[in-house]
């Protein structure tokens, strides 16, 4: 191999090494971003009608609020589901700790009403389709620790972008 081919691919090996080196850095920017800051959420099913739709619906949600103590009732937020781990839901927080909740048992079937109190460092969240919805009424407060996020905007459908605000909670 002559010493002009040696500098060629010398100069190619860092160009490249050079490239590699930025997408790496690009990769453990959108790691770092997606895991602390802001996540793209996909959200279906029928518990968070009419808020949401059944399938297609996409929504920003931040990563830092809950871990700060800024979630409050009327807020949607992301959470690691406690009956299952692996899965990720989307629920309306309706009290945090010290708050009385009352709600309706099994709204299917009946007019029947509980109220607790929700316990120290933790939630209870509800869908906003009571009527189609695993919540806290089937597994009681969620503790703090398995919340995600707190929805922000919802990006998709474009005819449905927007802020999410709190919803009015009746007293």
């Amino acid at each position: 191999m002559s010493l002009r081919n040696q500098k060629e691919l010398t100069i190619i090996a860092k160009e490249a090494f050079s490239k590699m080196f930025l997408v790496a850095k690009s990769l453990c920017f959108l790691h770092v971003t997606n895991t602390h800051v802001f996540t793209v959420a996909s959200l279906y099913g029928p518990s968070m009608l009419p808020t949401f739709n059944l399938t297609g619906d996409w929504a920003l949600a931040e990563r830092f609020s809950h871990k700060l103590g800024k979630v409050g009732a009327g807020d949607i937020v992301i959470l690691k589901s406690p009956v299952e781990p692996r899965k990720i839901m989307t629920k309306r927080v309706i009290g945090v700790e010290g708050d009385s909740v009352t709600y309706v048992v099994e709204p299917k079937n009946s007019d029947r009403t509980e109220t607790i109190v929700v316990p120290k460092g933790h939630v209870w969240v509800e869908g906003d389709n009571i009527y189609n919805s695993k919540d806290s009424r089937n597994f009681g407060a969620v503790p703090y620790g398995l919340l995600r996020g707190k929805m922000l905007w919802k990006i998709w459908p474009p005819k449905d972008f927007g802020y999410i605000g709190k919803k009015e909670q009746n007293s």
